[in-house]
């Protein structure tokens, strides 16, 4: 089994604001094992190659899934959420596996769970865990 994980950074994210992304970048990607231990030391990795220029990657969330290949996977994610383009962007040093997530059709998604099980209809304020989490479960 692999992790796939969610990591952030809070410059990256700072830049993506700074150019009319969005502020809610995050990196998904794979690491070798199946646990935290293994997700952990694939961010340290992250920070030490300076990973699209960046140095603060955090770990937010890791998911055990079966990937053999990282670079298939991010294609087959691309086609559901929105990948930023590395060779549009040359901040990002040609580095795949930069999302950015639309928060307004997360708290569409929550209002709808939310109403299926029957609560109140109320938009959840989402912290970035949240916005990971539902990366996470479009991977499956």
């Amino acid at each position: 089994m692999s992790a796939v994980y969610v990591a952030i950074s809070p410059t990256q994210q700072e830049w993506g604001s700074d150019v009319g992304i969005s502020q809610h970048l995050y990196k998904v990607g794979v690491a070798d094992g199946s646990d935290e231990a293994a997700a952990k030391v694939a961010v340290n990795a992250l920070n030490e190659s300076l990973h699209a220029g960046q140095s603060d990657w955090q770990l937010l969330a890791f998911k055990d899934v079966p990937v053999e290949d990282e670079g298939e996977f991010i294609t087959k994610l691309a086609e559901k959420q929105t990948m930023i383009d590395p060779t549009y962007y040359p901040k990002l040093k040609g580095v795949r596996g930069i999302f950015k997530i639309n928060v307004k059709s997360v708290e569409a998604s929550l209002l709808v769970q939310n109403a299926l099980a029957g609560k109140a209809p109320k938009v959840p304020k989402l912290k970035p865990k949240d916005l990971a989490a539902h990366l996470l479960t479009s991977i499956v």
